[in-house]
């Protein structure tokens, strides 16, 4: 009798074999247009975001500001391309989590709980990510 669970298919090398690369790839972009557009607000809005930062009590908020745009152009580019996707998932990550609880952790304020349980969702994903293997790619053809 056979049992109603997917098999999980391994590649030669022993590894678990992805089920459908198209839709990874998808999810990933997808995952990672949240960021690109939080990257481009801060480019675009440099003074008034480092402003924000500020008003929070954060030193050097410039500074600060610079690295969170490091880590979603990096983290984001990776993440999309799907190479060394893991790192790409941990860097935003680094940027996700503190930037929620430094601004989205008033409970009593509908959108700031709106936005936190998002950013819930979205630190999901990027573990889901994180958990992923590597992507696999096609071997090159040498002459």
């Amino acid at each position: 009798m056979r049992s109603s669970r997917p098999q999980l298919r391994l590649s030669r090398s022993g590894q678990r074999h992805r089920a459908n690369p198209w839709i990874e790839g998808v999810a990933r972009v997808l995952l990672a247009l949240v960021f690109v557009h939080a990257l481009v607000g801060k480019l675009t809005n440099f003074g008034a975001v480092a402003g924000t930062i500020a008003a929070r009590g954060l030193p050097l908020a410039p500074l600060l500001l610079v690295l969170a745009i490091a880590l979603l152009a990096v983290g984001s580019a990776l993440l999309i391309l799907g190479w060394r996707q893991r790192l790409g998932a941990v860097l935003l990550l680094v940027f996700l989590v503190p930037t929620t609880l430094i601004f989205h952790s008033e409970l009593a304020d509908t959108a700031d709980r709106i936005q936190l349980l998002k950013n819930l969702a979205i630190v999901a994903g990027l573990l889901l990510v994180a958990n992923q293997p590597p992507v696999e790619r096609r071997p090159r053809l040498r002459r």
